[in-house]
């Protein structure tokens, strides 16, 4: 849980300039972190489009950190961006 805290706060705290959210990507990890479900799910939910992803010249995905932001919100799960206005 405080791995997933620290990756919310990185990407959405007030240090973070609105700015950079957009051109940030996260790894499969991270988007799987911060949703508490398997890898494997997402990656499923990119295959079938319900996520934006983008490949790496390697082969991997990344997902924009700004569309993921979007889907949280629209999940229900707003309450994780909240953390910014608290600093514990």
């Amino acid at each position: 849980m405080a791995e997933r805290d620290a990756l919310v706060a990185e990407l959405f705290g007030t240090d973070s300039p609105s700015g950079e959210e957009g051109g940030r990507f996260l790894r499969t990890r991270e988007v799987a972190l911060l949703f508490q479900v398997s890898e494997r799910a997402v990656t499923d939910w990119a295959r079938k489009g319900r996520i934006r992803s983008v490949r790496t010249p390697g082969g991997h995905r990344r997902y924009p950190a700004a569309h993921v932001r979007a889907l949280l919100e629209a999940s229900g799960q707003a309450d994780l961006i909240d953390l910014r206005d608290n600093p514990d």
